[in-house]
């Protein structure tokens, strides 16, 4: 036994001797592994460096977005971005940058940097970056993007709107519909092997593989909007304007064939972002007071309301002393039916219904009209404009309002308004989005007709169209008409308010009408903000530019007809 148990306790003791030793070397086996990955020998360090690699996040290509006809207003298309790491690049190289990106970005990398990665400029055309790739400077490295383009440059580019470098949306639909139309960014990595070849491979910053973005189709006609843009532009320009705005609506549908603004920019010259009022659209976030363009919504309320009797006369002495405010007119107009109202635009005979309006019932209707709300159109700055509530509506404020004074609206508002009236009593969401498909091409999103609210009966309507022909045909619209054109329309000069009053020799310039009268196809806008040229009334400078754009459009419609009809 003692033998016996002298055998078991050297076997126990050889194990545990055996054990030890696999520990011992597994523990030194770790340390040198720390040792080296820690503080590797210089040699091994200099060969990762030549092996260079880095993780670069790139724009990748965005949706596109296109007019109701397919003509594309924004695209993707590949562009080349050019960076350099310092450990491999050379100072005195940087003068081959000036000819291609200026003297500044030259002597940014004429000197030592920091760090292993700059950019050196960003989606560069391939026609440029082609020369300088040419040119083999060494240490300069280059990788392919997507670059944003808008093929017309400045044609609705307020509505477009635009990009920030990484192709996210900054504005209008860009911003609106990022979701939609936004790609997430890939991972570039880079690796320079052992033959000091670079090496490219793709990766996903979102951890997943590129799946594509959708695509939007507008409602905008961009042959229409074209010809609006032009004209605003020349009349704008004539009169010396600050701003102007174009709205053509289909009072049928509710959507925008055209939307317009003064002064423009190129979206494809990222120098011109500076103007911040070029960026600004004018028909959703531009408010002012509409001046006479209100009156046959105002007149249309009162009628509905009961305190504008079918057969009352009024005389218009060219002024009229109310709550002690004083309204005035340019001259007297003598004795005037309703309908005189409105072809003549007397402001003493509309104030005079205006102040027998209920204060609570006519902003009930009014807000029914869509004053002082949002349209919830479906791109971003939309403003909701500014209706006082009843308790503040004062002394002249009935009157006033009647007027087009005391309220501010949107040039969008006030077309809406309109087209309600050409559209025979209903308030229709305007909508500019016609189509929205996701990245498997699925229809996810169409615009359609969509009432808001009835806010007039039909005869009510009716009775302002032939009201409106007529303003046309015989009365302050005349500049508008049209040889061969069914128009009706309203001119309208509103004062600037500042300060509690309104600022003499400040005016904004309106039109706005539709066609044919009777049954409209087109409800169309134009506003001119801040005249400077001498004239300023509606009917000189907001009119001619009515006239021709309805010219250019029948020209336009003509043309199509012979065309699908040979």
């Amino acid at each position: 036994m003692p033998k016996i148990k002298e055998k078991v306790q050297r076997e126990s003791w050889r194990s545990k001797s055996a054990w030890g030793a696999v520990v011992i070397v597994t523990i030194l086996l770790a340390l040198q592994t720390v040792r080296v990955h820690a503080f590797p020998d210089g040699r091994v360090r200099r060969q990762s460096q030549r092996q260079y690699w880095a993780q670069v996040p790139i724009s990748t290509s965005r949706g596109d977005v296109r007019d109701r006809n397919g003509i594309p207003l924004a695209i993707s298309v590949p562009s080349v971005s050019f960076f350099i790491d310092p450990m491999f690049w050379q100072p005195a190289s940087a003068d081959a940058f000036t000819p291609f990106f200026g003297k500044a970005v030259a002597d940014k990398f004429s000197r030592s940097l920091p760090g292993r990665f700059h950019w050196v400029e960003r989606k560069v055309p391939f026609t440029t970056a082609e020369k300088l790739i040419e040119k083999d400077v060494p240490g300069l490295f280059r990788i392919r993007e997507s670059q944003r383009k808008y093929p017309h440059g400045e044609l609705a580019s307020q509505v477009i709107g635009f990009c920030d470098i990484d192709g996210s949306g900054l504005s209008g639909v860009e911003r609106e519909w990022n979701n939609v139309l936004f790609s997430p960014p890939q991972t570039r990595f880079f690796v320079r092997n052992a033959k000091g070849d670079l090496l490219d491979f793709i990766g996903s910053s979102a951890g997943t593989l590129q799946v594509g973005a959708g695509s939007i189709t507008l409602t905008l006609d961009s042959k229409i909007q074209q010809i609006v843009e032009w004209k605003l532009r020349e009349g704008a320009v004539a009169a010396g304007t600050k701003w102007g705005a174009g709205v053509c609506v289909d009072p049928k549908t509710g959507e925008i064939i055209a939307m317009a603004s003064y002064p423009q920019t190129n979206l494809n010259d990222r120098a011109s972002f500076g103007n911040a009022e070029a960026l600004r659209n004018n028909a959703i976030a531009r408010v002012y007071e509409p001046g006479s363009t209100f009156k046959p919504i105002f007149l249309g309320i009162a009628k509905e309301m009961g305190v504008a009797p079918q057969n009352e006369k009024f005389t218009c002495n060219g002024r009229l002393a109310i709550a002690g405010g004083m309204i005035r007119d340019v001259s007297s107009h003598g004795t005037l039916d309703q309908e005189g109202l409105l072809i003549k635009s007397c402001n003493t005979g509309m104030a005079t219904i205006g102040n027998r309006a209920n204060a609570h019932r006519a902003y009930g209707m009014l807000r029914q009209f869509g004053f002082g709300v949002k349209s919830d159109i479906e791109i971003s700055g939309e403003e909701e404009g500014l209706l006082r509530s009843p308790g503040e509506w004062l002394g002249i404020a009935r009157a006033n309002l009647a007027i087009g004074q005391g309220l501010a609206v949107t040039p969008l508002q006030l077309a809406m308004g309109i087209s309600a009236i050409a559209g025979g009593g209903e308030l229709l969401k305007p909508y500019i989005i016609a189509e929205v498909r996701n990245a498997n091409g699925k229809v996810i999103h169409q615009g359609k007709r969509r009432v808001r609210n009835a806010v007039l009966n039909e005869a009510t309507c009716d009775w302002i169209k032939d009201a409106l022909a007529k303003t046309v045909s015989i009365g302050t619209g005349k500049a508008a008409r049209v040889e061969g054109v069914d128009l009706a329309g309203k001119t309208g000069t509103a004062q600037i308010a500042m300060g509690g009053g309104y600022t003499k020799g400040r005016y904004v310039s309106s039109f706005v009408g539709f066609w044919p009268h009777d049954d409209p196809d087109y409800v169309l806008l134009i506003v001119l903000g801040e005249p400077s040229g001498g004239r300023y009334y509606g009917g000189e400078i907001a009119a001619p530019i009515f006239k021709a754009i309805v010219e250019d459009m029948t020209r336009l419609s003509m043309t199509a007809r012979m065309a699908a009809s040979s």
